[in-house]
């Protein structure tokens, strides 16, 4: 007897699930990529000729591209399990049109960095085919389709942030060498009542410096640069001050005020290795030209970027 309850539960036991065909999948994936190669030229045709603005050919192209996609889905709907019924396509045509145009949209506003020149404008084109094709094969029923799918849009991601950051750091270096300075010797301030920061142009005694001045047009302007210098020998105030008003004052161990003829002014103070100037004509007076040195720092690279001289065309790489 119990070789005959052992017979029925072999024979009640289920059957393995066969593995989601892959044809029906791939052949998605194509379609979907299909329709991502035609969408920009669609859309830029629509912005030149049918609605002459580029929101306007926007706008049609987010309402347009789900719709595509839901046709799409309906003709091959074996290759997802959201394609089988109509509600869940609806949000398969979503979910691929707003991943891809996300994924695609990335790795568009970091084209330049990563492939400049002719190869950037085939990638312009190429690039939205890829991002729908991906995301609609993350969605697909086989894993094998999946999971490399996955792999490959971390790796766009990945690889798209590396390139970029590497090509930003490369520029900026050559950026820094053609204006004869360094990263370490650009600083910055801010202080209310001035605008922001801009390159001064170079003098005989200072390579690189960046200039404030009054957001209402009164006053003078105040210039910060930094070199490799020390702080000047000079000693505490003497009381009242120095009888010709002109003199080095040592503050603070590490900051000095001096005034120079014919009318300017400065206060000097040490950050790391270096000696940074804040200098202004003596319509800027001694409160502000401190409250400026105080608030002083070092330049962040997005201010690099700002700060400094673009390079030629044909430098570019």
């Amino acid at each position: 007897m119990s070789g005959d309850v052992r017979i029925g539960e072999l024979a009640g036991a289920k059957e393995p699930r066969p593995a989601p065909p892959v044809g029906p999948a791939l052949w998605q994936v194509v379609v979907v990529g299909v329709v991502g190669l035609l969408a920009l030229p669609i859309v830029t045709w629509f912005g030149l000729v049918v609605v002459p603005s580029h929101n306007g050919a926007l706008l049609l192209g987010v309402a347009v591209l789900p719709a595509v996609l839901f046709g799409v889905g309906t003709a091959t709907r074996q290759g997802s399990a959201l394609t089988d019924r109509v509600r869940l396509r609806v949000g398969w045509a979503l979910l691929v049109a707003t991943g891809g145009t996300a994924l695609s949209g990335y790795c568009l506003a970091r084209l330049p960095d990563v492939v400049p020149g002719p190869d950037g404008t085939i990638s312009l084109f190429l690039l939205p085919a890829v991002g729908l094709a991906l995301v609609s094969a993350v969605l697909t029923r086989p894993r094998v389709v999946r999971l490399p799918a996955l792999a490959l849009i971390v790796l766009l991601i990945g690889g798209t942030a590396l390139a970029t950051a590497d090509r930003r750091a490369d520029e900026l270096a050559r950026r820094l060498d053609r204006a004869g300075t360094e990263a370490d010797l650009v600083f910055v301030t801010s202080l209310p009542g001035y605008g922001t920061a801009e390159p001064r142009p170079a003098t005989a005694s200072i390579t690189f410096a960046i200039t404030y001045s009054p957001v209402d047009g009164s006053g003078g302007r105040i210039v910060v640069w930094a070199d490799c210098a020390a702080v000047p020998d000079c000693r505490p105030e003497p009381p009242g001050g120095h009888a010709d008003g002109y003199g080095c004052v040592r503050e603070a161990p590490e900051r000095a005020y001096q005034a120079m003829r014919p009318d300017l002014h400065e206060y000097l103070v040490i950050r790391g290795d270096r000696l940074v100037h804040v200098r202004a004509t003596r319509d800027v007076d001694r409160a502000t030209l401190r409250a400026a040195v105080d608030n002083v720092r070092p330049a962040t690279s997005d201010e690099l970027e700002h700060l400094l001289p673009r390079l030629p065309l044909h430098l570019r790489r």
